[in-house]
């Protein structure tokens, strides 16, 4: 008599392996929760801690919008909606991650708690590595404190909205980055979201190594990606506008949703 050996479907979860471990994750989390009026299922969780201990309190658009503003307009349009622009230390490592799923490294939910996973993947991916232009929360002013930030300049983050609907700025210094124009690799961010190391591969790989412009006085940041070549540019006119320039919209949740 033959010996039955019979396969189970798995139908509960997705397996991630990593560094020689496996780890399941659920198909459906708990729904981001947020006081911002959001379309749950075009936005994309943000996720935070090393696997497999994840967490979000943030959720970025998947879809660009707000096309043809500056910066500051852009910012202020955004913060106006309850919403704000990501930063490179939100957006940058959020980057990475969608590429890291893509391959089968991590995991990605949108808004509403649902795994996004097969084309709805690869169209999120593809959009990020080879169709989108957007400005990033980021400004780089001349330091405030002399000896403090990197290249002599601060990062300028805009927070919020005053009571008279101007916008609320935080400075920091410039944390220690790469110098120079050149490719940069991803897996050395800091904690501003910049790039620390450049790349011994020069060419583009999709959210491992993109070109990386360094930061200049009274500039801001962009991402732009196109077919075979991406920019995190640093050192961008404020004043400049264009109808295919936007942004993708951020939320921050009330509560962290957990995807363990």
């Amino acid at each position: 008599m033959a010996v039955q050996i019979t396969g189970e479907k798995v139908t509960d979860g997705v397996y991630i392996r990593i560094n020689g471990e496996t780890y399941r994750f659920q198909r459906n989390i708990t729904p981001f929760q947020s006081k911002a009026e959001i379309n749950p299922g075009e936005y994309t969780l943000v996720n935070k801690g090393k696997l497999p201990y994840l967490h979000s309190d943030q959720a970025i658009s998947m879809i660009q919008s707000f096309y043809g503003l500056k910066s500051l307009d852009a910012n202020v349009r955004a913060l106006t909606a309850g919403l704000k622009v990501p930063s490179p230390s939100i957006f940058m490592p959020h980057y990475v991650n969608v590429n890291e799923a893509l391959q089968g490294r991590s995991v990605l939910y949108d808004a509403s708690g649902n795994l996004i996973e097969g084309d709805r993947l690869e169209k999120y991916s593809s959009t990020l590595n080879s169709d989108c232009w957007v400005h990033l929360n980021a400004g780089f002013p001349k330091e405030s404190e002399k000896g403090t930030g990197f290249l002599d300049l601060d990062l300028a983050v805009i927070t919020g909205l005053d009571a008279e609907g101007k916008p609320v700025i935080s400075r920091m210094p410039l944390e220690d980055c790469l110098g120079k124009n050149c490719w940069a690799d991803l897996e050395l961010l800091n904690s501003q979201g910049l790039p620390t190391r450049a790349s011994r591969i020069g060419r583009y790989i999709p959210g491992k190594v993109i070109y990386f412009t360094y930061p200049t006085e009274d500039s801001v940041a962009r991402f732009d990606a196109n077919p075979g070549w991406t920019y995190l540019n640093c050192n961008r006119n404020p004043r400049d506008s264009n109808t295919s320039l936007g942004v993708f919209l951020c939320a921050e949740g009330t509560q962290n949703s957990e995807t363990h």
